[in-house]
């Protein structure tokens, strides 16, 4: 039982809030599959909405430093002021529109918003009987999965009838499908769309991506090799600055300034350039903000395969792991297949085979990643069981990935988890 607490604990599932212009405006924490479903050891809605707030940090997520962050709460952790656990400034309130609207709720959630909290109702469809609550909401979230353009442009009629809330679509699933919503008036998104490449037929991987490509050839090689990775590093300006900001940052604790790429390679060490540098390529390669959320699970996934294999038994394969996560999204990266993307990547045949969607030993890992992301508890646990891996690892090992990559790009690329 404990094992399981401790699974249930830290497993949160963390997905990004677009707004009209594709720019991340927060995100949403997710801790179970559905409303009333209950995860082994949770059967009580303000425990795991304490469970929540004790093993996230809270203001510190992703790449928008200064996003907010949507957490569900039942009537009753409101009442009780559970919500404080939030800066005001970065918290937004998740209620049902179906919860009871008491005189006792009028006033904690009048107080919340005096505070500086925003409140969002969740699963909004115009119920009789909800206008009072919708009213005081600053967003109506919609489900728009299943729904026609006619039910969701009847639905943002209703909500604007309630008052100037903000309308947000979740479970957007397609680049279509998100575009339909913002025809209809929405102007906030939820959902797996941004993880789905809008495939371009005649898109091509530019001579300039293939060059940054291309340097994965040589941080890749089993063999170190500096002189080769020296050159490279110093043709490339942007990476040469960060990297000697890197090295010379307060974590490395070097007692002499560096001043030369072949002195910093040299010094820091074979492992933590090569994985400071698969993350940095990898986020230069995605500048848009769609990208950039891309990127920062794509280092998540990597670092969380890495962490669980050296903790379960696959140390042999931990590296190889760490590509897999870190090449899983490049299709939704560069809008293309990922048979055309993984033509340049210097992998193995058997890990490109993976990434894209063929059946081989890694397969399991890619559906362990998407389980937890999509926040299908009873899936990660069977994923689990398959890849011979206890749920405390695994747990442990996703809370350790979202330490690291929060740390990486919550410093833009100055912090120490390459070092780690």
């Amino acid at each position: 039982m404990d094992q399981e607490r401790t699974y249930e604990n830290v497993f949160i599932a963390r997905q990004p809030v677009f707004d009209e212009s594709n720019k991340t405006w927060g995100y949403m924490l997710l801790f179970r599959d559905s409303q009333h479903a209950t995860s082994a050891a949770i059967t009580d809605d303000s425990e795991a909405t304490m469970r929540v707030l004790a093993n996230m940090s809270m203001c510190n997520l992703g790449t928008s430093p200064d996003a907010r962050l949507m957490v569900h709460f039942p009537a009753e952790s409101i009442i009780k002021g559970i919500h404080r656990a939030m800066r005001s400034n970065c918290g937004v309130i998740i209620l049902e529109e179906r919860e009871e609207l008491t005189l006792e709720l009028m006033d904690a959630l009048q107080s919340l918003k005096t505070e500086g909290y925003q409140i969002a109702i969740n699963n909004y469809e115009s119920t009789p009987g909800a206008e009072e609550l919708c009213k005081i909401a600053d967003i109506l979230i919609v489900d728009a999965l299943n729904k026609d353009q006619y039910e969701l442009s009847h639905l943002v009629d209703d909500a604007k009838s309630l008052g100037n809330a903000r309308l947000m679509a979740k479970r957007v699933e397609s680049q279509q499908m998100q575009r339909m919503v913002h025809k209809c008036g929405f102007s906030m998104f939820h959902g797996f769309y941004y993880k789905k490449p809008e495939v371009d037929a005649g898109r091509k991987i530019s001579s300039s991506e293939i060059a940054r490509l291309k340097l994965f050839e040589i941080i890749e090689r089993d063999e170190p090799d500096f002189d080769a990775l020296t050159e490279a590093v110093e043709a490339d300006v942007s990476i040469s600055y960060r990297l000697l900001s890197f090295l010379n940052s307060a974590s490395f604790g070097f007692a002499t300034t560096i001043t030369s790429i072949k002195q910093a390679v040299v010094l820091a060490g074979w492992k933590p350039i090569r994985n400071w540098l698969r993350v940095v390529i990898l986020t230069d390669l995605a500048p848009s903000e769609k990208s950039r959320e891309l990127a920062y699970l794509s280092a998540h996934r990597a670092k969380l395969f890495e962490t669980a294999a050296l903790g379960g038994g696959y140390e042999d394969l931990s590296d190889k792991l760490f590509m897999l996560g870190l090449f899983s999204l490049l299709d939704a990266m560069f809008d293309m297949e990922m048979k055309e993307v993984v033509r340049h990547l210097p992998i193995d045949e058997t890990l490109k085979k993976a990434l894209c969607g063929l059946e081989n030993e890694y397969t399991q890992w890619l559906r362990l990643a998407f389980a937890i992301e999509s926040s299908d508890w009873d899936q990660v646990g069977q994923t689990a069981r398959t890849l011979g891996l206890l749920p405390g690892t695994v747990a442990v090992s996703y809370q350790h990935a979202f330490s690291w990559a929060d740390a990486f790009f919550g410093t833009d690329f100055s912090g120490c988890p390459a070092h780690q």
